[in-house]
């Protein structure tokens, strides 16, 4: 007999009421998955909250009962599914408010994860008001490798353009072929719509949004920034030019959001 099963033993015939509760100020996320584990565990469900669910401290997200090993094997499953996600979908809308409606704020991270969790982090951004697209036209991006591929920006771009004129060319610059200002020439001469501009220099970004608008292509190219953006640098950001910002590390790197299961009582 194992231990757990030994110890509920004289419990067996009983049900306990229980709730999970936030800890902290957040967004819910994690819903689908939770809702499937409850399901899995035959927990009987009274209420459960449904994603993007707004948390103060103490702020319930689920009332139900079950059996003691019920109850126990759902306070080891259910908290796990829904901790980061929700961390990370606090930490999206909390960009989104930082951002004013200025800029758009995307979190293409997810792609870096493990991909067991890439749906439930792909949703909590989503949740928390991030894009996870740079552009939700057809696009195609060329990150850093494509470039260095084909020696340069140039080639890069005119190949993807020559794929499909009708899509738009995203690529990644980081002023590794030649200085960022000469990239960007490159990159809207040979076709480039939308610039990334991945230094995590403002003053780089600064200095193509000039560019652009000292030779009359401003409004035909966004500009999207890069690099270990936090909040603080929202500011800067915005005052450069930027249309897109990618959010990354500071999104999918939030910390756990907070919640207990506390049992209440015993059922009759």
């Amino acid at each position: 007999m194992e231990l757990r099963e030994f110890l509920f033993q004289p419990l067996r015939d009983k049900k306990f009421s229980f709730v999970i509760t936030a800890q902290e100020k957040g967004i819910f996320s994690g819903a689908k998955r939770f809702k499937e584990i409850l399901t899995e565990l035959n927990i009987k469900v009274d209420w459960v909250a449904e994603e993007g669910f707004s948390l103060q401290p103490d702020t319930p997200v689920f009332r139900g009962s079950g059996t003691a090993e019920k109850v126990a094997r759902a306070e080891e499953m259910l908290l796990g599914v829904i901790g980061k996600p929700s961390g990370v979908a606090t930490a999206a809308a909390e960009f989104i408010k930082r951002s004013g409606g200025k800029i758009k704020v995307v979190c293409g991270a997810w792609k870096k994860v493990a991909p067991e969790i890439r749906a439930d982090l792909r949703q909590a951004i989503a949740t928390g008001g991030a894009g996870m697209r740079i552009t939700e036209a057809p696009f195609i991006y060329l990150d850093k490798n494509y470039v260095r591929m084909f020696n340069g920006v140039g080639p890069a771009v005119r190949r993807a353009v020559e794929f499909d004129p009708e899509r738009l060319v995203a690529v990644q610059l980081k002023g590794e072929t030649q200085p960022i200002i000469e990239e960007v020439r490159e990159a809207v001469g040979s076709g480039a719509s939308i610039l990334m501009i991945d230094t995590g220099n403002t003053a780089d970004l600064r200095t193509a949004v000039n560019v652009a608008i000292e030779n009359g292509w401003r409004d035909k190219v966004q500009f999207a920034f890069g690099g270990g953006v936090t909040q603080k640098d929202f500011p800067e950001v915005i005052a450069a030019g930027a249309d897109i910002v990618d959010v990354g590390r500071a999104i999918i790197d939030a910390p756990l959001l907070d919640f207990r299961l506390d049992v209440e009582k015993k059922e009759e």
